[in-house]
């Protein structure tokens, strides 16, 4: 039987750094990686993942709904790990909050954009992070990434997800 799992993370960024975890040693899923500030979604949050990452987002950090410019909905990434069907809910976002809380679920740091790749994360979110650096500026599309096996490699399909009327 295979299950879903929802989740949602949030890329923050202020004055050209953008705020990342590392998820505590402790974690189930992807422990000692880094990531954007995000977690699993409530079943009341299923139809709506943007008030799920604001949740998100003060829980682990502190920072105010009223204290981010927009919260923009970047990517979807759909993969299969054993008898789950995981899908992500990306956000990028901007802050006027620089100071944040420390959590259990790791340690958080604001790095520079020319730094953001020099970390170890899961590998769909390598393949994210790579895909949105080598977007033009301003580029705003939602992007929907589905994980495939490519020889034991992890293939990203990328297709832009946009109405069609």
């Amino acid at each position: 039987m295979i299950i879903l799992r929802n989740g949602v993370a949030a890329f923050l960024w202020n004055n050209g750094k953008y705020l990342l975890l590392r998820r505590a040693d402790n974690r189930s899923i992807a422990p000692g990686v880094w990531s954007g500030v995000g977690g699993h979604m409530e079943a009341n949050e299923i139809n709506d993942p943007l008030s799920a990452c604001y949740r998100e987002i003060e829980e682990e950090t502190g920072i105010h709904k009223d204290q981010i410019k927009f919260l923009d909905l970047r990517y979807i990434i759909t993969r299969r790990s054993k008898d789950e069907i995981r899908q992500s809910y990306i956000y990028f976002g901007e802050t006027t909050q620089t100071e944040v809380i420390q959590t259990d679920e790791g340690e958080l740091s604001w790095v520079s954009e020319n730094e953001l790749l020099n970390r170890e994360y899961t590998k769909t979110f390598t393949a994210m992070l790579e895909h949105y650096i080598s977007r033009k500026v301003g580029d705003r599309m939602v992007y929907v990434g589905v994980a495939m096996n490519n020889n034991g490699m992890l293939k990203m399909n990328w297709s832009q997800c946009e109405d069609f009327e």
